[in-house]
């Protein structure tokens, strides 16, 4: 049986992968003018896959280090889809470094913290929902408390007419053989 804070760790790995991924394909698109496909696409999707399950396997104690991992897993997946779409996509950026400019650099760095404090806020929240409706499920449920079994009476007891005659009683051996 899973608790609420795995189900949170699994929660915080797909949303790690799935908006990497989905800001680096709208990115690359934006700044390409295509939407990646083939080849580049699949290796984009694998590397975010693979951050997000990277930050999920991790189980960070405090809010400030599991936002700072969840910041770093973010920044790593965007570097990596974005050299993952450059290499594989057949598309060149302009300059060196992969057309990695300061304007957008500070562009994916501002998206990876509003996107990592949304991503550690749903977390907590998913938390402590979890947790406060099994509290309360204890609550609303009615007692589960077994039915007792029905109570058998017992048929009275007849007596046999064979009983009532006085000289009929029940079979026994011969005086003479006890």
């Amino acid at each position: 049986m899973t608790t609420p804070n795995v189900r949170a760790l699994w929660l915080r790995g797909g949303l790690v992968g799935g908006s990497s991924a989905v800001m680096a394909t709208s990115a690359h698109a934006g700044a390409a003018g295509a939407v990646p496909h083939g080849a580049a696409l699949v290796a984009a999707l694998l590397v975010c896959a693979t951050a997000g399950a990277a930050v999920a396997a991790v189980d960070v104690a405090g809010r400030h280090t599991r936002g700072l991992a969840v910041f770093t897993a973010l920044c790593a997946a965007q570097f990596l889809s974005h050299v993952a779409l450059a290499v594989t996509g057949g598309h060149h950026h302009a300059g060196a470094a992969l057309g990695l400019t300061p304007a957008m650099i500070a562009a994916h760095t501002a998206a990876a913290v509003v996107l990592g404090l949304s991503i550690v806020v749903v977390e907590h929240l998913y938390t402590v929902c979890t947790t406060l409706l099994t509290w309360l499920r204890l609550f609303t449920v009615g007692n589960s408390r077994p039915t007792p079994p029905p109570v058998q009476r017992a048929e009275p007891v007849v007596i046999r007419p064979v009983l009532l005659r006085p000289g009929l009683g029940m079979r026994a051996p011969p005086r003479t053989f006890a």
